[in-house]
């Protein structure tokens, strides 16, 4: 996406409380006046966090499209654009995310919808809605200068550097979901925001389907491997899958099957696996696909392979191309009545 010639159209900004706690909503009546200085800071606050390569999403519902709040909003917004209605319809929407303010952590906040134009996106010009929340308020000092003195006071306000919540829909695709790109830095006791008021999910490109491979392989490593084989059977697996998607630009299931499982064990673990477990992925094992190698890295860095012993002892091992477990071996040491590993190096490395 070019942002260079966005410039905002419509800007309002209500408070969502919590509706455990019985806060409240208020809503604001009128729209934001902003002159060009602010323009300049908003936009560098709504846009520059998803300058980076997003993954591709789009408004779902099981059973009909137009039953999703937040995509009906969204697209009455973009299809008769008019003041009066974008303060109605951000209203509407701030609603909608109050009904869902149900968990105890979640904090009250702003709540900014935006309307931004003038975005270049593959080629096009199109514009763009943007809904963000902020909860956590950082504290600063505000400057203030009389005739014959300055003084400093404290005060709380939105960080500009980092959005906690937010969300653009971009004017596309609309009869599928429109083209949604999100953040939510807070996920870690809620899914309020991404799962029950955007209602999104990740558009089935190759980047979606390389990762969710990769997430079937590594929970059947730490779901089956880790409870019924020896550490380096488990090990050797990571290592496996992990080097053949850094390697394979096309990915088919039979390529897959044969390089991956050595050991006819794991192939049938795997299988059963799969089986047991294919309503919980969104992946198709006969499809054939270009492999994302930017996803390949990232979810490689979610790999932890270490080994914790009884004995105060852990060893992590990297994952290598070309060693793999190898250079460990584990064994059983009867006069001591104790399981050892012994590791092979060349040098030690500072």
């Amino acid at each position: 996406m070019n942002f260079l010639q966005a410039k905002i159209k419509y800007i309002i900004i209500h408070e969502i409380g919590n509706k455990l706690r019985d806060e409240k909503v208020f809503f604001s009546s009128n729209i934001q006046a902003i002159d060009e200085d602010l323009e300049k800071i908003l936009l560098n606050y709504f846009l520059k966090s998803f300058t980076s390569n997003q993954e591709i999403l789009s408004f779902y519902h099981n059973s009909n499209l137009n039953l999703n709040e937040v995509y009906s909003y969204s697209k009455d917004l973009f299809t008769k654009n008019s003041e009066n209605l974008f303060i109605e319809n951000s209203q509407n929407i701030a609603k909608h995310l109050y009904e869902y303010t149900l968990h105890p952590k979640i904090i009250k906040g702003e709540l900014i919808v935006v309307q931004i134009e003038d975005i270049i996106y593959n080629d096009k010009m199109i514009n763009l809605l943007g809904i963000f929340k902020s909860e956590n308020k950082d504290s600063f000092l505000k400057i203030i200068r009389s005739k014959d003195f300055i003084n400093l006071k404290n005060d709380k306000g939105i960080n500009l550097t980092k959005i906690e919540k937010g969300c653009l829909i971009l004017n596309v695709n609309s009869n599928n979901g429109f083209v949604v790109f999100n953040i939510d830095n807070n996920s870690q006791h809620t899914e309020y925001w991404t799962n029950k008021f955007l209602n999104i999910k990740p558009i089935n490109n190759n980047r979606h389907k390389t990762k969710e491979i990769m997430k079937i392989c590594k929970s059947f490593a730490d779901e089956v491997l880790s409870k019924k084989y020896e550490t380096d059977v488990e090990f050797t697996f990571k290592n496996e899958y992990i080097n053949y998607f850094e390697d394979t630009k096309s990915f088919d299931f039979d390529s897959f099957n044969e390089k991956i499982f050595k050991n006819e064990d794991v192939r049938k673990d795997f299988y059963e696996y799969k089986e047991l477990n294919k309503s919980f992925f969104e992946f198709d094992f006969n499809d054939r696909f270009d492999v994302s190698l930017e996803d390949v890295k990232k979810e490689k860095k979610k790999i932890k392979n270490v080994i914790k012993l009884d004995t105060k002892l852990e060893l992590k091992i990297l994952l290598d191309k070309e060693n793999g477990t190898k250079n460990i071996e584990k064994g059983f040491d009867t006069e001591r009545g104790m399981s050892y590993y012994k590791i092979y190096f060349n040098e030690e490395i500072n």
